[in-house]
């Protein structure tokens, strides 16, 4: 039996992950609170329990994205020594949190910018961090591999926008399972480095 700690810890993760369906699905701009309240099942009041104002929630979502997204770099990080392996496990668990999170996934990618002052400047810079697991991995793997990479960070921004933006096109149902898209990129992106 969950405690009621938990279960308010359940209820708010329901109302943050409902929320993000409805941000996702309508636009950050053109989701209204009565919008956000008639998904949840709360009243308008009922959702100010959880969040100050539209932009908090937004903030929360994000926040929470980056620290799910940071906590699997590391964790991958800390049980993978060879940066190829790294590389590998990095593009297929953002493919795989892509499937399971979608709406959270395509929240960072397009509305980010609605954030503003710190709470934006949060979300960025655990960006950054997350970005430099990516960069430190790829450059392990060119010098593990006899491998130079001019504009490191540039084939960093280029491997992880291939996996971000698989939501344009990908269907996690279709033929095509996840852990092959996860290779397709990881052998392009690779075979790319020879050329």
């Amino acid at each position: 039996m969950l405690t009621r700690k938990e279960m308010a810890e359940k209820r708010a993760a329901e109302i943050y992950k409902t929320s993000a369906k409805v941000l996702c699905e309508m636009g950050y701009d053109r989701a209204s609170i009565r919008d956000l309240a008639h998904a949840t099942g709360l009243t308008k009041a009922g959702l100010y329990y959880y969040f100050k104002n539209k932009e908090d929630l937004l903030f929360i979502i994000l926040d929470g994205y980056m620290d799910k997204l940071l906590d699997g770099v590391r964790q991958i990080s800390d049980q993978e020594t060879n940066p190829g392996k790294r590389l590998r496990a990095f593009i297929g668990f953002q493919v795989e949190l892509y499937c399971k999170d979608v709406h959270r996934s395509k929240l960072i990618i397009h509305d980010e910018n609605c954030l503003s002052g710190k709470r934006y400047q949060i979300v960025k810079d655990k960006q950054r961090a997350y970005l430099k697991y990516w960069k430190r991995t790829l450059e392990q793997y060119a010098s593990r591999t006899g491998r130079e990479i001019p504009e490191l960070s540039a084939h960093v921004m280029l491997l992880t926008g291939m996996c971000n933006w698989i939501y344009q096109w990908y269907d996690p149902k279709g033929l095509l399972k996840p852990g092959d898209l996860a290779d397709l990129i990881f052998t392009r992106f690779t075979k790319g480095l020879e050329a």
